[in-house]
This record gives structure tokens, sequence and C-alpha cells, in this order.
């Protein structure tokens, strides 16, 4: 089953497209130029928008200031008709998108490398010796060298991206041309996905913002929980994990497993913790009330939390990707 897209309003996103097998469908300036038109229909009908682009030979990158219409209902206007287009000019039958967008949400402090890492896509891939050299993306726009579509918003990308001219974003853009190390990327992926529900930011950031989807929850380490619940009531975490029924610890338990709900822990993750079985966990959960404490230890994890927007070591381990 699916998890239905949560795109937040005004977050910055970088969204991939990828053909059918990692095909090359696009063959000529044609063929992109019929997808750009497409895909400048559906944002003029959507409040989505367009920061900059690289049409490839077998993906597609944008990035994108997201509006309140879902992500999937803009993106079919575009996409829907052009593999139609695309199929009837080839010959061919079935889908030409392999899945939808792989979409990465980030702070907008960060669209300076965003922009510069989709536009070096074809200095990348060694079809261009120079970022303006190519026609394939929304570079030579933002420099003046080319038509500017009604779609695109060169002001606002500059804007966020810190620079008060093209050039300054070219200048910035030849330093950046590097090769990502998607190694490293995909580590930072795996480490955040246990924490909840969130997203990492674009595929070549080091330090990597995470941003919360509507409804989505940052978990602690449940382990934090009950060293933090103990610290507070002067009761030995050893002895809460133990099978001591004295009324203390009774009472401690009590404490981790309602604090625990509160913050987001399944009654598995509470169960490991404290050495019990679910069933016990869910029973003490259904048949006693939270005690008053529990909201200054709710309160006490999310300071840490909040923390420059990043876990706090104590409580999850640190955003940093490895060197």
């Amino acid at each position: 089953m699916r998890i239905a897209r949560l795109n937040v309003p005004g977050i910055v996103h970088h969204l991939i497209w990828r053909f059918v097998d990692r095909s090359w469908f696009f063959t000529d300036d044609d063929e992109r130029a019929a997808y750009l038109k497409r895909l400048g229909r559906a944002l003029d009908d959507s409040d989505w928008r367009c920061l900059g682009y690289a049409v490839m030979s077998n993906h597609v990158h944008m990035a994108l200031i997201a509006g309140e219409e879902p992500l999937a209902r803009w993106s079919r206007r575009v996409h829907t008709p052009f593999a139609r287009w695309m199929n009837e000019r080839h010959g061919r039958l079935g889908p030409l998108f392999s899945d939808r967008a792989k979409d990465h949400a980030l702070a907008s402090a960060r669209t300076a490398t965003l922009l510069a890492y989709i536009h070096n896509n074809p200095v990348r891939a060694g079809v261009a010796p120079r970022a303006e050299d190519s026609g394939w993306t929304s570079h030579r726009a933002y420099l003046g060298l080319a038509d500017t579509p009604r779609w695109l918003h060169v002001a606002e990308g500059l804007r966020l991206a810190g620079f008060a001219t093209g050039a300054e974003l070219a200048a910035y853009t030849h330093a950046d041309a590097g090769v990502v190390d998607g190694a490293a990327v995909d580590a930072v992926a795996r480490a955040v996905k246990p924490r909840g529900a969130v997203i990492v930011a674009t595929p070549d950031e080091s330090t990597v913002p995470l941003v919360m989807r509507p409804f989505a929850r940052i978990r602690p380490d449940p382990r934090a929980v009950v060293e933090l619940a103990c610290t507070m009531l002067g009761v030995p975490a050893a002895d809460v994990r133990s099978r001591n029924r004295g009324p203390r610890f009774v009472e401690a338990r009590r404490v981790i497993i309602h604090a625990g709900r509160l913050v987001g822990l399944t009654g598995a993750d509470l169960a490991s913790v404290l050495g019990i079985s679910e069933q016990a966990v869910s029973k003490i959960a259904r048949h006693s009330e939270a005690p008053a404490i529990c909201e200054r230890v709710v309160e006490r994890i999310a300071d840490h939390l909040r923390i420059e927007g990043k876990f706090s070591p104590s409580l999850g381990g640190s955003v940093n990707s490895p060197s």
C-alpha cells in the first residue's frame, strides 16, 4: 500500500522522475520542448512554482515550491498526455515513467545548492563542459541567454538562493560541479528513516535538514525516555527494567508507558526497553490514567528534539552524514 504524499505548502521540493528501465526516451530538443510545454500548462493551472529544471535523456529534475494542490494532481496533467504523445511518436505501448516522483523536501536556505545540482546534471553526465553550454536546463534562463518561460520563477529562485544576479548563481554553479557521493546520501536516508515520517534533503547535501510532513512525528530513542523518566522520578533505570514490583517501580513503568505513547513510541518499543510483553504495555495504557508528571517528561523530550531542528545525540543521534 502506498502512503499518500502530504506536501507542505511553501516548502522547496526537489522532484525526480525517471523513465521506465532508465531508458533514454528523450532523443531530441523537440521532445524536450514538448515536455516543457505541457509542464507550463500544468503549472499555469496550479499553485506550485517552478524554480528550476533539468530535462535529461532518461530522467527529469525539478525544483519547485509546493502549493496547496497535491503533487500528483498537477503532475498527471503533464505526464499522462506527454506519455501518450511519446508513445504515438515512437510506436510504443505502456507507461513512460517508472513511478511517481522521488521527492526531497529541503530548507529554502539550500536553494542555491539545489539549483546548482540540477543545472550541473548535463556536466556530470558528460554532455556539456559547463552548465551554461546546455539547453536542457533552466540555467541559461537565469543568465539571460534564453527566454524565460512564464512559469519559471527566476527572480524568486535567485532570492531564495541568496544571489542578486544570474552571474552570481553561475559562479556558484561552476564551483559546485563535483560528483555527488550517492553512498553517503543513502546512508543518511537509512539513518533518519527509523526516526519517523521525515524526508531528507536534496542528494548533494552533506548535512541533511529534516522537514516534517503534516502529522508526522520524530520518534525519540525509547531508552532515552526511560532514562529521562527515571531521573525525574529518582528511580534506578535498571530496577525499572527488572521484575521488581515495588510501588515506585510500578509507578515508574506507568509514567514511561504513558509518556512514551504521547511521543509516538509503539507498544513494541516500550515492551522492549521495559522487558515486559506488548500485552502488558497495552493493559497498563488502557487501564490506568497518565500521571501528571508525564507532561513534564514529554516537555523535556520535546525540548531535546527542538534543538536547532536536529536530533539530540542522547535522543536518537545526529543527522550528519558519514564522512
